[in-house]
């Protein structure tokens, strides 16, 4: 997060660092805001705008804002983009596998062949 946006990286730190109550904060798990110049508010997990924001699950709060911030305005994109890779491999197929194996089968291994390149070169 500080890499992305540092002065948004500071408040969250301020916020961890400190006393929910002594900042004056009331803050829930949801997050109002302004997307194309609609005002909506975000649920950070079910019910969030019904949720307090405490001393005690601060850090969690900060994960799932932090998450938000990273991927929720893309996440029509990556809807599609998903769609249209299960549309390719469907979902079940897939989710036997984790990243890295994934990974090993979409790139296979990184081999590189040097008496292949030396000829080449």
């Amino acid at each position: 997060m500080k890499l992305i946006d540092l002065e948004f990286y500071k408040k969250l730190v301020r916020l961890l660092e400190n006393d929910i109550q002594q900042l004056g904060l009331n803050l829930t798990f949801s997050l109002d805001v302004n997307e194309f110049g609609v005002n909506k508010t975000i649920e950070l997990i079910e019910n969030g705008s019904n949720i307090k924001v405490t001393n005690e699950n601060k850090s969690e709060y900060i994960r799932f804002v932090c998450q938000e911030n990273i991927t929720g305005s893309i996440k029509q994109q990556i809807n599609s983009f998903l769609e249209g890779f299960y549309e390719i491999i469907p979902k079940n197929l897939i989710s036997i596998f984790n990243e890295q194996e994934l990974q090993l089968l979409i790139s296979d291994l990184p081999h590189v062949d040097v008496e292949d390149l030396k000829p080449n070169n």
